[in-house]
């Protein structure tokens, strides 16, 4: 089953829940609505692609994004799924039913990113005390310990200070005794050609 194959079943099946959709090689690259990524999992994992690389948070500022990288071993192609999600209030619902691999990967999303699994079997932070404040990879994330966020390039675009040019560098002084006695250098002699 071919990249294009796979998101025309897709399409078809899903319709608008589809909000982008694209295909990069072998790879085909979809957005879903939260409503229905479960069903468009399940629907992937049915279909022959049965191997969970990955599951990742993205912050977009505006939205954060939880992203499902899904393979097949049987086809060549592979499945790379974002769903947008609100960052008031971002949960999902688990695939862990689906694949049990993401068991970890949805842990790790929630610790960094805050992102909720609903149904999760065991959803707590993997990486971080229980104890800790916040979500550190989101960028309104604060703590005094780091740099503030910039956005990327901001600090190209800032006007940086000119560094004060060196003093020339003042010409060595001869000693005195030095300077009367010497003579003018005299250039070397070519060498002369050789006669026969």
């Amino acid at each position: 089953m071919t990249a294009e194959e796979i998101l025309g079943q897709i399409k078809q099946r899903f319709g608008d829940a589809i909000t982008e959709a694209e295909v990069k090689g072998v790879e085909a690259r979809l957005t879903a609505s939260p409503a229905k990524s479960w069903e468009v999992c399940r629907f992937l994992r049915d279909e022959g692609f049965e191997y969970l690389n990955c599951v990742s948070g993205a912050d977009w500022l505006t939205r954060l994004e939880v992203v499902y990288d899904i393979s097949s071993l049987t086809h060549p192609t592979k499945v790379h799924l974002r769903v947008p999600l609100s960052r008031e209030n971002p949960v999902i619902r688990t695939v862990t039913n689906i694949w049990r691999s993401a068991n970890w990967h949805e842990r790790e999303c929630y610790d960094l990113f805050g992102i909720r699994f609903d149904a999760h079997p065991d959803h707590r932070r993997i990486l971080l005390p229980e104890d800790w404040v916040g979500f550190p990879l989101r960028k309104d994330y604060t703590d005094e310990r780091l740099v503030p966020y910039t956005e990327y390039g901001a600090e190209e675009k800032l006007p940086k200070a000119e560094a004060p040019k060196p003093a020339p560098k003042a010409e060595a002084a001869k000693p005195p005794s030095a300077a009367k006695d010497a003579k003018p250098a005299t250039p070397p002699t070519p060498p002369q050609p050789a006669t026969s």
